[in-house]
């Protein structure tokens, strides 16, 4: 069985490769395969603990099966990010896999209810600039997440969170495709509305993210957030 892997970013740099194929037995998984790259590849097995994998562009815990011709890609942290047991906070320059993130607050026996949201870039036309192409985002990097961390303990001292997510975009985010998504898993629908509510709307006031609106006519303008009527 041959499977393509792919390392992505600084991974591929660890790697001293953008790709290579590896053989492997049937039966094979995420973490069997993983062992034997970190054994080729000993500058990846440094950097395990923030590794992650993905299969046929799907995000992959250790037990996924791994077929013949299957692509693997290594994934390590983009513009930074932290996840355990509960939480995941991360700021990401790829579009959000909404069906990762949402699988990321699944688990719990006690979760009752589950909100949701997801900001998208929404068509728009203005007066001299034509219609609205892409919004790009700009992060002040590593304080950006720090930001966004507070948040997530915030939010958990104020109501009786299960689980959570808060995972924000930069760079250019095309119509229709999503920003920033927030999941917060509680025992009951109340505080998961109230949570989710309160999170969105404090990163979008605390947050060191920005976005420019580009339009069909070349200009730009940078969105200001105090402005009425102001978009997700």
């Amino acid at each position: 069985m041959s499977v393509r892997v792919l390392f992505l970013g600084p991974a591929c740099d660890w790697a001293g490769m953008s790709e290579a194929s590896f053989e492997h037995g049937e039966g094979a998984t995420v973490a069997t395969l993983a062992e034997r790259i970190y054994a080729d590849l000993p500058a990846l097995a440094e950097r395990r603990a923030v590794l992650r994998f993905a299969v046929n562009q799907n995000f992959a815990g250790d037990d996924v099966e791994i077929h013949d011709g299957d692509e693997v890609a290594i994934i390590p942290p983009v513009s930074g990010g932290v996840a355990d047991a509960d939480d995941l906070v991360a700021i990401v320059d790829t579009p959000i896999d909404a069906a990762a993130v949402r699988h990321h607050v699944d688990g719990d026996g006690g979760t009752g209810a589950v909100a949701v949201f997801e900001g998208i870039t929404r068509f728009e036309r203005h007066v001299e600039h034509g219609g609205l192409l892409r919004l790009e985002y700009e992060s002040y990097g590593e304080m950006a997440l720090s930001e966004m961390r507070a948040l997530a303990e915030k939010a958990r001292h104020r109501w009786p969170i299960l689980k959570l997510a808060i995972v924000h975009r930069v760079g250019a985010v095309g119509i229709g495709e999503a920003s920033v998504m927030i999941v917060v898993a509680s025992g009951h629908r109340a505080e998961a509305f109230d949570a989710c509510r309160w999170l969105i709307d404090t990163l979008k006031q605390q947050v060191p993210i920005w976005k420019r609106e580009i339009w069909a006519s070349g200009e730009s303008s940078w969105v200001d957030p105090t402005a009425s009527g102001e978009g997700s």
